[in-house]
């Protein structure tokens, strides 16, 4: 009985910490700070520094079309046909510290 619950404790952990991350090429739709109010469809890339991006499907009004996570206030990624929450304090926990630095794109 130990080791069953162990192990389902085991489990549980690792999907926990699966959900702090998103693969590159997610798609993923978000709203952000300084751009137009709405949701912006894009995808999720690193850059060579190891920054999380998420580039966008269209440009925004601005010209914008790579937002990273500290200009990003909300975040889904598409499971099946559903939009889930992803947690972006989990996200930015992650992300090297000159990533999480006003304008560093």
């Amino acid at each position: 009985m130990n080791r069953l619950i162990g192990a389902a404790a085991l489990v549980f952990m690792a999907s926990a910490a699966l959900a702090d991350r998103v693969a590159i090429d997610t798609t993923v739709r978000i709203e952000g700070s300084g751009i137009e109010l709405g949701w912006h469809d894009g995808k999720i890339t690193v850059t060579s520094e190891g920054c999380t991006m998420i580039k966008l499907q269209k440009p925004t009004r601005n010209g914008y079309t790579l937002i990273g996570l500290p200009a990003t206030r909300r975040m889904q990624r598409q499971q099946g046909g559903d939009w889930v929450e992803v947690p972006l304090e989990a996200l930015r926990d992650n992300e090297p510290r000159q990533c999480l630095e006003e304008g560093a794109d």
